[in-house]
């Protein structure tokens, strides 16, 4: 089975104003999510922030017209498909280990009492 990605925008950092242009986004706050398919299905998420370029009056998008849809194309952008199938291979990883661990953090069986 495979697993799905998807990125979600958390927040983006603004300038107020910058060469005239309002609210102008300069770094992009995300996550990217990996959900395994299934009756019950495992995530794992990775976050970060990218920085972003400075956009020119020409390709400015007013902050009210934003979507995530927008701002993910820009981060995939500047990202490239090699970092991204690197996080992809990481999440596929973390899922894996969730469902098949290889390591596991136990108790001791019996506690000693401790000597007064």
């Amino acid at each position: 089975m495979a697993n799905t990605f998807n990125f979600k925008i958390n927040a983006v950092d603004c300038h107020t104003n910058q060469d005239g242009l309002e609210k102008v986004v300069y770094n992009v706050h995300w996550s990217y999510i990996a959900t395994s398919e299934g009756e019950n299905p495992v995530s794992a998420s990775s976050i970060g922030v990218e920085s972003i370029g400075a956009p020119s009056s020409e390709s400015f998008t007013a902050f009210e017209d934003l979507t995530e849809e927008i701002v993910v194309g820009w981060i995939t952008a500047k990202m490239g498909d090699e970092r991204i199938a690197s996080m992809k291979e990481s999440l596929n990883k973390q899922i894996e280990e969730k469902i098949n661990p290889t390591q596991v953090t136990l108790q001791l069986p019996k506690q000693v009492e401790p000597l007064v």
